[in-house]
């Protein structure tokens, strides 16, 4: 064979130190890497540091390190400053090489793009850092600022309960007595007019009806204005007590919970509100009709959602036009403080309301 077709051993030994150089390099960066991806949390540091002291010691230099701030480094030292975490939102970041041993390490091509590859790996691993640190911090804000709305929304709430609970007692220790003592009154003189005149027996008898559905619509009141079950048993109970109600006026009533348990107070007294209104409409304007009441949490979606259907009955359109959305329009009004929605329409033979409330960490 020969000789130009054989190579020479100084050839052989070129190429044989060339495939072993781009071994070496190509495990050095598989290596950097896998540690760069497996570092999470508190390792990050150390891992980082780990990856830094390598692509120092291949560049030439015995120290490799990141440093936070751009500090005046010495004149034998080698400063690569990691541009993509600055646009990021992280300046003044830079890998330093210092202490030189060999100036000639990074020789060809392939070493130059073989460090580069290093720098870009560190500064991208950090890169995600950042991006995941302001992640968790909008995260936490967002945490807070839930946390704030819902005191802003139980205070307003427990202020707006506390006017409710100052008429509720104003109205008992009031009016309800005086009409209560009114009606007992009636009742004494109707006792002795009886067996003398007739007439005006009669006529004072229809006032002790008057006074006595004076009282009943009073008590009425001022259970609506804070039933004490809200408090001492939930929502779901409240909303009983108020079907109750709507039973002994002729509707037929089926309440049902699906939330798992006791919510925020002021959700709970937001809940029951809204389908107490529901329930008044419902009284004043569906005589008769068969109501479902639904409470539940739709997790998936972040929000609690109450339901109710009546069907049937007998609906004065003249009559229940106004009312009903006047009624509606205070349902939508709370929802609206606290970022709710109202959706609210007629179905077969009956009507619809729908309210949804984000559950704000719940």
């Amino acid at each position: 064979m020969s000789n130009d077709v054989v190579p020479p051993a100084l050839d052989l030994r070129s190429l044989f130190r060339d495939s072993e150089a781009r071994a070496a390099r190509l495990k050095l960066l598989i290596e950097v890497s896998r540690d760069l991806a497996a570092a999470d949390g508190g390792r990050l540091d150390d891992a980082v540091g780990i990856a830094a002291q390598r692509a120092a010691l291949f560049a030439g230099y015995r120290v490799g390190a990141v440093h936070a701030t751009l500090e005046p480094s010495g004149d034998d030292a080698f400063v690569v400053p990691l541009t993509a975490l600055a646009e990021r939102g992280r300046p003044g970041v830079s890998l330093v090489f210092s202490t030189p041993m060999n100036p000639n390490a990074v020789s060809t091509q392939e070493d130059a793009d073989a460090l580069r590859l290093m720098v870009e790996m560190i500064e991208a691993r950090l890169t995600v850092d950042l991006q995941r640190r302001k992640e968790a911090e909008l995260l936490g804000r967002l945490e807070r600022r839930e946390k704030e709305l819902e005191q802003v929304l139980a205070r307003v709430v427990s202020a707006q309960e506390g006017e409710r609970a100052a008429i509720s007692a104003d109205l008992h220790d009031g009016v309800a007595q005086q009409v209560a003592a009114l009606h007992r009154r009636l009742e004494l003189v109707h006792l002795d007019l009886a067996p003398h005149d007739r007439r005006v027996a009669e006529e004072v008898q229809a006032l002790i009806g008057v006074a006595r559905k004076a009282v009943a619509d009073l008590r009425g009141v001022i259970a609506g204005l804070r039933p004490l079950s809200l408090d001492d048993l939930g929502v779901a109970a409240a909303l009983r007590e108020e079907a109750r109600r709507l039973e002994v006026a002729g509707h037929r009533v089926e309440v049902s919970d699906r939330t798992g348990g006791r919510l925020p107070a002021w959700l709970e007294t937001l809940l029951f509100r809204v389908g107490q209104e529901a329930f008044n409409n419902i009284a004043k304007h569906a005589t008769g009709a068969t109501v479902a009441l639904d409470l539940a949490i739709a997790r998936d979606q972040g929000t609690i959602v109450l339901t109710v259907e009546n069907v049937g009955g007998l609906i004065t359109e003249a009559e229940g036009k106004d009312g009903t959305r006047f009624g509606l329009e205070m349902m939508r009004e709370r929802l609206l403080a606290v970022a709710g929605a109202l959706e609210a329409g007629p179905i077969p033979k009956g009507f619809r309301i729908r309210a949804v409330v984000p559950l704000a960490g719940v």
